[in-house]
């Protein structure tokens, strides 16, 4: 395919190469190939293309120019699988990447965790939570999901969070346009490819009194899961004894909790208290101004009771 219209410097043939993952998997030949073109991760243009016989999808005279990177992007049984940036410098010739994609299953029982650790930490008036998830898929198949939403997304992997957490923010292994916030958590749109994937989100949960309880309902079977608690004089409890402390890198003393062979669907409970819980500012202000208010309507009562009352006598 010959890309034209957009070129900054001297342009390559890029060439895609689509391989199959899976054992005795179907044909790549034919399957939709997107080449994104971005600057300074900024969506500059895309072009489009099919994987030939030979495996390939080749882009000529493709253009090159200062901080520019294109991203392969191949769909294969309905399923978009991404290759890694390619760097598109000036200085023409030729470029290519490799996309490896997967036959797609619907069957979620090779999806597991292995190690999950859950740090908690105090901020004002809020716990911190950040989560690492080491997610594994045993098969040479990606995993998408049986259960579909009412805009027909696959819910691939969904994870639940503790009530009234907020401001979820991902760091690893998502991406944010495929994940839709629920009332009790999140979900992932994107399957699952074969192999190990490090997850890392983090989220908020306000504090309002001294003592809140916290159930985090674990999605997938753990081989081993932790909490990490950087309480300083708040205390947690509810995990038993810890099997440890430490200190952070900042020398905040540090409470680990573990278990072990967490099935899917189990919940894990615990309180945190000890928190000097503040009025706020429009609480106080609105607790001020009943008071007030209070006060000067006994003051127009004694007002109004003592000039319409009889005299008293000499």
């Amino acid at each position: 395919m010959a890309c034209t219209g957009w070129a900054q410097g001297a342009s390559v043939t890029l060439v895609v190469q689509v391989s199959n993952g899976t054992a005795n998997g179907t044909t790549v030949v034919g399957d939709a190939v997107t080449l994104q073109v971005f600057q300074h991760q900024e969506l500059r243009t895309s072009f489009e293309a099919e994987v030939g016989a030979s495996g390939e999808a080749v882009f000529e005279n493709f253009p090159t120019g200062a901080h520019l990177v294109a991203i392969a992007r191949v769909k294969h049984q309905n399923m978009a699988f991404r290759g890694r940036p390619v760097s598109l410098a000036p200085g023409g010739g030729s470029a290519s990447t490799v996309v490896q994609v997967f036959d797609v299953s619907t069957d979620a029982s090779p999806l597991s965790v292995g190690t999950h650790h859950i740090k908690i930490a105090v901020a004002e008036r809020a716990l911190q939570f950040t989560e690492y998830m080491q997610l594994q898929n045993a098969s040479d198949m990606a995993i998408t999901g049986s259960k579909r939403d009412a805009q027909d997304r696959p819910m691939v992997i969904e994870i639940m969070l503790p009530a009234g957490a907020r401001n979820l923010t991902p760091s690893a292994y998502f991406e944010q346009s495929a994940l839709v916030a629920t009332d009790t958590g999140f979900y992932d749109t994107l399957a699952v490819p074969p192999g190990e994937h490090q997850i890392t989100f983090s989220y908020v949960l306000d504090i309002d009194r001294q003592t809140t309880d916290i159930m985090k309902k674990i999605s997938l079977p753990t081989s081993e899961l932790g909490v990490f608690w950087e309480g300083g004089r708040a205390r947690l409890t509810g995990l038993g004894e810890p099997e440890g402390r430490l200190a952070n890198a900042e020398g905040v003393p540090v409470e680990y909790y573990q278990r072990r062979n967490v099935q899917a669907g189990e919940q894990i409970s615990f309180q945190v208290s000890g928190f000097n819980v503040k009025t706020s500012d429009t609480e106080t202000w609105i607790i001020l101004a009943v008071v007030f208010a209070v006060i000067f309507a006994v003051a127009l009562w004694r007002s109004w009771t003592g000039s319409t009352a009889s005299p008293r006598a000499a």
